[in-house]
């Protein structure tokens, strides 16, 4: 594993793995979600072979990488996000987020424009999480907000608390299809539990609090946007975002394709698959 480090001493640690650096292919980029780590992306990673230069990394407090009180806010790993780029030399790559690294990305985009993104690709995130005071209940269920204030401060709550363990546990869970092996289950849970607290639960209550609906409409790179008919987030929350990035394209994962919420590692044929086809394909966003 490599290592980058940032601006506040945190070590972060990436795999890179595909084609190397230099040879012409183009670089994908891959960021976990909250709690999770890059190895998570293992079995994405055979399957697209030496097609790209793919760069996986574990956020700060996540996984490999180091420990830090500093950043507890996703405009801090969308920070962390830029300075991966700089320091790895990447003058340009296409960028996927799952789950809470989506927000990331739309955090990078607000931050840093899209000079260095060639497209993005977006796994399974609502634009917004809770129901915040200005968010009227026709648009909640759309964008898929389902948690209130006493939810988010209850979750929290828990995670800092004596059944900590069990609270992340079931939160996993949720997001899996109920049929999921036993040895799998419990090789994502204890690459949950690398996360460390209580950064972990400060992290998770500034990313639930975000409202990334109006970054959505001046995304002015290719889109790929992806759901799942068994995942804990609204299908029709995915069908809502790529309505409003420009050109944007969706596709929803059926349950025989690994739909739940980590569709790459479910189902990383059929997942790569789809990816692929949009990366090749050269989209333009219009």
């Amino acid at each position: 594993m490599g290592e980058v480090m940032t601006r506040d001493g945190c070590v972060l640690r990436y795999r890179e793995s595909g084609a190397a650096a230099g040879s012409g292919r183009e670089t994908l980029v891959l960021l976990p979600g909250w709690s999770q780590t890059a190895a998570m992306y293992d079995r994405l990673l055979d399957e697209l072979g030496d097609r790209y230069r793919v760069i996986a990394y574990d956020h700060r407090n996540h996984g490999g990488s180091g420990s830090s009180d500093n950043g507890a806010r996703i405009a801090a790993l969308a920070a962390d996000l830029h300075e991966v780029l700089e320091q790895l030399g990447i003058e340009e790559a296409h960028l996927l987020g799952n789950s809470m690294g989506c927000s990331v990305l739309w955090s990078y985009v607000d931050l840093y424009g899209t000079a260095r993104v060639s497209s993005l690709v977006l796994v399974d995130q609502p634009s917004v999480c809770a129901l915040l005071p200005w968010l009227a209940q026709e648009d909640a269920a759309q964008v898929g907000a389902i948690m209130d204030f006493a939810g988010a401060s209850g979750f929290v709550q828990g995670l800092l608390g004596a059944d900590s363990d069990a609270v992340r546990r079931d939160f996993l869970r949720s997001m899996l299809k109920p049929d999921i092996a036993a040895a799998d289950f419990d090789w994502l849970l204890g690459q949950n539990m690398m996360m460390r607290m209580p950064f972990g639960a400060r992290l998770l209550l500034d990313h639930v609090m975000q409202d990334w609906r109006s970054v959505l409409p001046r995304i002015d790179v290719p889109a790929l946007v992806t759901g799942g008919e068994q995942s804990h987030v609204d299908a029709g929350s995915q069908r809502w975002i790529a309505e409003q990035i420009p050109g944007a394209e969706l596709h929803i994962f059926s349950p025989a394709e690994g739909g739940d919420h980590f569709p790459f590692f479910e189902d990383p044929k059929a997942f790569a698959a789809v990816l692929t086809e949009f990366l090749d394909s050269g989209p333009v966003a219009t």
